[in-house]
């Protein structure tokens, strides 16, 4: 993703990632570049920040300080397995240094003054350090939400609702076809799964995103009274918002929780946590690689025990193929797993319901849907309720204003 911004005066990049769906990399940009923003640390978002500095690209990227602790962690993890799997690499760990040695921090409620603009930063909800950007220019105001989530989770405080005079919304679109069940009834369903299984004599597995989502989960079981294991890049996301507690909701109840989760840092230590009913939260959240891997291949044909996936799981991934065809299929392995297979919607996204009352509340002139599937038939869909939408195709330009 990467939306390129002129606005007569300045020439600004909004986002530089990856598609999660395919790898498809982005456009390069064609202009000389004023500034760089990025909403949150999601390699389909944030990607290919290096690779500017790799073309050239010399100035400030601005984010959340949060945004920043996690990308440093997952541009190192995205190089290391370029390499192994003999990926073309899009960026070197020299272009990750450049680009950190030119990080400017930018916090919800702050602002950047530019020749004939004004950047603002408002709260997203999505994850620790993500953002909606607001620029304001020659009178008029553009808003784009990023990836967002107007409720409150655990870990989050929902996005900032309320704004005024917004001419323009850039919007994603991630579930404009669908509204997410009660969180809270999910959450109750979701720890009985993982009580129920203990009590059984079992492992409750659970493949997890290490930004956001592992934190999420930690704070969901923090008060039963059962051994939890965080293994993984879960720990060093962990630390890292750790290290930044304004970009959460309650840092002491995450430190609590970190801090009574038993931390596996050697893969030695992976074959003795087996031996007693326990809850395991270890990367990856889509299970293509990662400790899961050795998880399952101890765990797969044990009926006491279950697998608990939480977030979505994309097309072609080994958790996708687990949901839907109940196989186990990575590297080598392909096995029919005995242990329980369960699925809860945790999303960090918003949905259908939210994105509505957001517009007609906001009210834009125009709103661009981007970051999402069928975005055309939602746009009739909005045209159809009087707003002038449109779902712009890669490459499309665009006057705003």
């Amino acid at each position: 993703m990467g939306i390129e911004i002129d606005t007569g005066v300045e020439k600004f990049l909004w986002e530089y990632g990856v598609s999660v769906q395919t790898g498809e990399l982005p456009l390069q940009p064609t202009t000389r570049l004023d500034a760089v923003f990025v909403t949150h640390a999601h390699l389909d978002h944030s990607a290919m920040l290096p690779h500017l500095y790799r073309i050239g690209y010399r100035g400030s990227v601005y984010g959340d300080p949060a945004t920043f602790g996690f990308t440093s962690i997952l541009y190192r993890d995205y190089l290391k397995l370029q390499k192994r799997f003999g990926f073309p690499l899009n960026f070197l760990i020299e272009d990750v240094k450049r680009m950190e040695r030119n990080i400017r921090f930018l916090r919800p409620g702050e602002s950047e003054d530019f020749t004939a603009s004004t950047i603002r930063f408002h709260n997203a909800g999505h994850i620790p350090g993500s953002v909606m950007i607001e620029l304001e220019t020659h009178g008029k105001h553009i808003l784009f939400t990023g990836d967002v989530k107007f409720i409150d989770t655990r870990l989050m405080t929902g996005a900032v609702k309320k704004f005024e005079n917004i001419d323009v919304i850039i919007s994603e679109s991630t579930y404009h076809y669908t509204n997410h069940p009660d969180r809270k009834g999910l959450e109750r369903e979701f720890r009985k799964v993982v009580c129920e299984t203990i009590e059984n004599g079992g492992i409750c597995l659970i493949p997890a995103f290490a930004v956001g989502r592992t934190q999420e989960l930690l704070l969901m079981l923090e008060d039963l009274d059962y051994p939890i294991y965080l293994d993984g890049m879960g720990i060093h996301a962990t630390e890292s918002v750790l290290r930044h507690p304004k970009s959460i909701r309650d840092h002491k109840k995450l430190q609590r929780a970190f801090s009574k989760a038993h931390k596996i840092r050697r893969s030695v230590e992976r074959e003795r946590i087996l031996k007693k009913p326990s809850v395991i939260i270890t990367t990856a959240g889509m299970l293509n690689g990662g400790p899961v891997v050795y998880y399952m291949e101890r765990l797969h044909d044990r009926e006491d025990s279950s697998i608990v996936l939480t977030g979505y799981q994309v097309e072609g991934t080994a958790g996708r193929t687990l949901l839907d065809t109940g196989r186990f299929v990575v590297n080598d392995m392909d096995i029919k797993p005995k242990m329980k297979i369960f699925f809860f919607d945790f999303s960090a996204h918003t949905d259908r319901n939210h994105l509505l009352e957001f517009y007609n509340k906001v009210c834009p002139e125009k709103i661009l849907l981007i970051h999402g599937e069928k975005t055309d038939e939602f746009a009739k869909e909005l045209k159809n309720m009087g707003f002038d939408a449109y779902a712009p195709s890669n490459g499309e330009t665009f006057k705003l204003i």
